[in-house]
C-alpha cells in the first residue's frame, strides 16, 4: 500500500505533468533530463536549493537524479517533487562501483533501501558481458521487473541481452548509447527488444555533430526511424559537470532542433514522461 511520503511524491509529479514548471524564455526546447547524479562531493558543494535553480534556468521539466548515497536523490526529490524522479542508486563507494555484481548482501540491502523509499529506478549500473552471468545481477533483474521498476544500465550489447533473457519483461534505461555508440548496433538492439529497451544519449552529444555543427546523417536517421527509443540527459558524473550545466544542455538542443519537430519533441521529453511518469502516475500501459 503507498505511503503518504509516496502519495505526496506522486501528487506533486501528477501536477508536473498537468502544468509543468516553466522554461525561461532563453533556455529553449524544454527537456525531461534521463541521467543525473548528485554525489555526495556534490551535494558538499551546491546545496539542493541550487540544483533545483540550474534545472529551472537551463529548462530541465523534469529529471532523473540518482546517487552515492542514496539519501541524495531523495533529498533533491522531497525538495522539489514536481521536478525529480529519484533511482536508487546502490554503490556506497568506489569500490562498490566495479564489484557490486559479486556482492552477495547487495540485494537484501535493494530491497531494504526499496521498502524505506520512494524510488522509480535502479542505478546506474556498470556491467558488462564477462559478469553476465551474476547472480546479484540475476537478482536485481527479477527485484526490478517485480516491482516494475527501470533498471539504468552502464554496459554493452551483452549485458543488455542477458536482462532480456532473465526477464523479458524489463524495462532497460542504457545509458550512454552503450559502450559503442553507433547506429548499427544500436540499431540492432532496438530491434532485438522492441518492448522494454530505451537509450540515453548522455555525454555522446557532440559526436551527432560535424565540426560545423550539423547534424549528421546517420544519426539523423536513427533518430528518425525509432523517435520513441531515446532520450537525452546531461549526465552530471562530477561537479564540474553541475557548473557546466548550461553547455551541455545547450549541446543536446543544437542537435534536437534540427530533427523534425515531431521527432525532437518525443526525444526531448515525451519519451522519457511516458516511461517515467504516466504508468506511475496514472497507471497506464508503458507500451
Amino acid at each position: 500500500m503507498p505511503t503518504r511520503t509516496t502519495n505526496n511524491r506522486l501528487a506533486g509529479l501528477l501536477a508536473g505533468l498537468l502544468l509543468a514548471p516553466a522554461a525561461p524564455a532563453t533556455a529553449g526546447t524544454p527537456l525531461f533530463d534521463a541521467h543525473l547524479h548528485y554525489q555526495a562531493d556534490q551535494r558538499a558543494a551546491i546545496p539542493p536549493e541550487e540544483i533545483i535553480a540550474i534545472l529551472a534556468d537551463n529548462g530541465i521539466e523534469h529529471a532523473v537524479v540518482t546517487s552515492t548515497p542514496p539519501a541524495n536523490a531523495q533529498l533533491l526529490a522531497e525538495t522539489a517533487p514536481d521536478r525529480i524522479v529519484p533511482f536508487l542508486g546502490v554503490y556506497r563507494d568506489r569500490a562498490d562501483k566495479e564489484g557490486w555484481m559479486h556482492d552477495a548482501t547487495l540485494p537484501e540491502r535493494v530491497e531494504r533501501w526499496l521498502a524505506a523509499g520512494d524510488w522509480r529506478g535502479i542505478g546506474e549500473l556498470h556491467i558488462f558481458g564477462r559478469d553476465r552471468d551474476s547472480p546479484v545481477l540475476r537478482q536485481l533483474v527479477e527485484i526490478a521487473a517485480d516491482g516494475d521498476l527501470v533498471l539504468m544500465i552502464h554496459g554493452d550489447l551483452a549485458i543488455i541481452d542477458h536482462i532480456f533473457e532473465i526477464e523479458p519483461d524489463s524495462t532497460v534505461l542504457w545509458a550512454h548509447l552503450g559502450d559503442r555508440p553507433e547506429p548499427t548496433i544500436l540499431r540492432a538492439a532496438l530491434a532485438r527488444h522492441p518492448q522494454g529497451l530505451f537509450i540515453d544519449t548522455s555525454v555522446r552529444d557532440e559526436r551527432f555533430l560535424d565540426a560545423r555543427g550539423d547534424l549528421l546523417p546517420e544519426w539523423r536517421a536513427l533518430f528518425i526511424a525509432h523517435p520513441r527509443r531515446f532520450v537525452v540527459g546531461v549526465d552530471t558524473y562530477s561537479l564540474p559537470r553541475w557548473r557546466r550545466f548550461d553547455d551541455a544542455a545547450n549541446t543536446i538542443r543544437q542537435w534536437l532542433d534540427q530533427l523534425p519537430a515531431s521527432v525532437a519533441r518525443r526525444i526531448a521529453r515525451e519519451n522519457a514522461r511516458e516511461l517515467l511518469l504516466d504508468p506511475l502516475l496514472l497507471g497506464l500501459p508503458k507500451d
